[in-house]
């Protein structure tokens, strides 16, 4: 027995240096990820996009091997076709590319990549690092059509997956107690139980969950990242100390408007947190920009529209060298610049847009057609 053991260290400690070895070449760049947990809906279509129930982005610094955590609340308020929405709908309303956009906007960041994942694959992903121990933080007691939550407060709990979403889960009791704070308690949980989880992967035995790990990833979770992708990050983060996970939840306050609930963000207060999400990610320099034309042309019927985004373009540094009306409608704005990453933050900047790669402009030439998506 102790000979098969010493051959499974000898195996795994072989495996780590391989990969390791691999990995000082091939190390992945810095990376906004957006994090979507969506509920489990009752919806006759089950296909259909559902609400996001937590809204997390996070910074995955590869060259200080730094964690940043970003949360959302799920009330917080945006506009969507020009009324009041609450954010955790809107990937209801438009899938991820909507939600997205509407982050992007919001904290004038670049996201590279999403994650969705519904509770189902939760508990299967939570399983399959072999589950997480928790001390409750209070006495849980919530009975629901669809799940059922009880924990003593101070009792020492090992999650498994079932367990876990109960614990994520759980904002008040049966008799309306609970986090002080509501929602935004539920967040801090939230974060500090991804915490505890990604500390699964300090343990050499995670090398052998990875395969489990790798399938529920690509069988019931949604992600643009590839498997090869998934496991560079994997790697370069195993062992992290908690230490190098920093975690935040958005400035702002609650206010009811039109009686109806919601959270008024303040992203003035987090510039220096999310300045983490700017300084790792490709951008344009500051000094070329004044070799970059950018032209602006309105495609809705709506008066001053052009001005308007050359006024927030100029703010970041841009020079508009004209402006005026295209000669028909489209639905959506336009970016045609053959610079991938000049189109990247004039997209970032303005928070619309599709890009298309023109072969008739320079790579300081920009193109803007202002579409319907852009009236906000």
């Amino acid at each position: 027995m102790k000979k098969i053991f010493k051959l499974i260290v000898f195996f795994t400690i072989a495996l780590v240096l391989l990969i390791g070895a691999y990995m000082k070449f091939n190390k992945p760049s810095s990376a906004n990820i957006l994090l979507l947990g969506v509920d489990a809906g009752d919806y006759e279509h089950k296909q259909a996009p559902k609400r996001s129930d937590t809204i997390m982005v996070l910074n995955l610094d590869t060259n200080n091997k730094n964690v940043y955590m970003y949360s959302i609340p799920r009330d917080t308020l945006v506009h969507v076709n020009g009324e009041n929405s609450k954010i955790n709908a809107v990937h209801a309303i438009g899938g991820v590319e909507l939600i997205k956009n509407k982050i992007e906007s919001m904290l004038n960041i670049k996201i590279d990549y999403y994650v969705k994942v519904d509770y189902s694959a939760f508990k299967e992903l939570v399983d399959a690092v072999g589950g997480v121990d928790v001390v409750v933080p209070f006495d849980m007691n919530y009975d629901a059509s669809d799940i059922k939550i009880h924990f003593k407060k101070g009792e020492k709990v090992h999650l498994n997956g079932e367990k876990a979403e109960q614990f994520v889960r759980w904002r008040k009791n049966n008799d309306g107690t609970g986090y002080a704070l509501g929602d935004l308690g539920r967040i801090s949980t939230q974060q500090e139980f991804i915490i505890k989880a990604s500390q699964k992967l300090k343990s050499p035995l995670i090398i052998f969950r990875l395969p489990k790990i790798l399938k529920v990833v690509s069988s019931n979770i949604k992600t643009d990242l590839s498997t090869t992708k998934i496991v560079n990050y994997a790697f370069v983060f195993y062992g992290i100390d908690k230490n190098n996970i920093e975690n935040k939840i958005m400035s702002g306050e609650p206010k009811y408007i039109n009686s109806i609930s919601y959270f008024i963000a303040n992203v003035s207060n987090d510039r220096e947190y999310l300045n983490h999400y700017r300084l790792n990610n490709k951008s344009v320099e500051a000094e070329s920009k004044d070799d970059i034309t950018i032209k602006i042309y309105n495609s809705t019927n709506v008066n001053g529209l052009a001005a308007r985004y050359k006024k927030t373009l100029e703010q970041n540094g841009y020079k508009i060298t004209e402006i005026g009306n295209y000669n028909k409608r489209v639905k959506t704005t336009i970016i045609n610049c053959k610079e991938q990453n000049l189109a990247d933050d004039i997209k970032q900047i303005i928070g619309v847009g599709t890009i298309k790669p023109s072969e008739n402009l320079n790579q300081k030439e920009v193109v803007v057609i202002l579409g319907s998506d852009s009236v906000k």
